[in-house]
C-alpha cells in the first residue's frame, strides 16, 4: 500500500502531462482526496493489527511447544533474562525475514499495478528514493512489530516455574 501510494504520488507530481491528464479523466489519479488518504491509513493500521495478533499467536504457540525445553534450561540455571532474550532474538530474525518477504511481494505487486495503470511509462516514473525510504520504514516497522508481539510470550516463558514446565504434557 505504501509503495503503491509513493508511485501514485510521484506520477501525479512528475509524470508526463498527457498521462497525468488521462489518469485524472479516468478517475485513477485523485491526489487531493482526503477520504482516500484516511482509508489508506486505516488499511495500514488494520494490516499492522492483524500482523501483531499473528505474531503474538505464533510466539505463544512456540512457548507452549517448548515448555519442557524452557523447564530444562531453567533447571540448568538459565536466568529469566536469557529466556526473554532467546525468544526476542528468535522473533527478531523471523520479523526481518517475514518483513523482507512482504516488502519483495509488495514491490512486485506495485510494479505490476504500475505497469497495468501507467503502461511502459511507469519505468521512467518509479521514484527510487521514495521507494527506498518507504522500504526502510516498512522493514523497521515490521521488525519492531514482531519484537513487540513477542514480548508478552517471552515474559510468560521466563516466569515459568521449572517443575511445572517439566511436568506439563502438551
Amino acid at each position: 500500500i505504501i509503495c503503491s501510494d509513493a508511485l501514485l504520488q510521484h506520477v501525479a507530481h512528475h509524470g508526463p502531462p498527457k498521462l497525468v491528464e488521462q489518469l485524472r479523466l479516468d478517475g485513477v489519479l485523485i491526489v487531493a482526496d482526503a477520504d482516500a488518504r484516511i482509508q489508506t491509513r486505516w488499511m495500514i493500521g488494520l494490516a499492522l493489527l492483524v500482523s501483531l495478533v499473528g505474531v503474538l499467536n505464533a510466539m505463544l504457540l512456540s512457548v507452549t511447544e517448548r515448555f519442557r525445553e524452557i523447564g530444562t534450561m531453567k533447571c540448568l540455571g538459565a536466568l529469566d533474562r536469557l529466556i526473554v532474550q532467546l525468544f526476542l532474538l528468535e522473533s527478531t530474525f523471523q520479523g526481518i525475514v517475514g518483513t523482507s518477504l512482504g516488502i519483495i511481494a509488495g514491490i512486485a505487486l506495485t510494479l505490476a499495478e504500475g505497469l497495468s495503470m501507467y503502461g511502459t511509462a511507469m519505468w521512467s516514473l518509479v521514484p527510487l528514493t521514495a521507494l527506498a525510504k518507504r522500504v526502510g520504514i516498512c522493514l523497521l516497522a515490521g521488525t519492531c512489530l514482531t519484537i513487540f508481539g513477542a514480548l508478552y510470550p517471552a515474559f510468560i516463558a521466563a516466569r515459568m516455574q521449572p517443575v511445572e514446565a517439566m511436568r506439563s504434557e502438551v
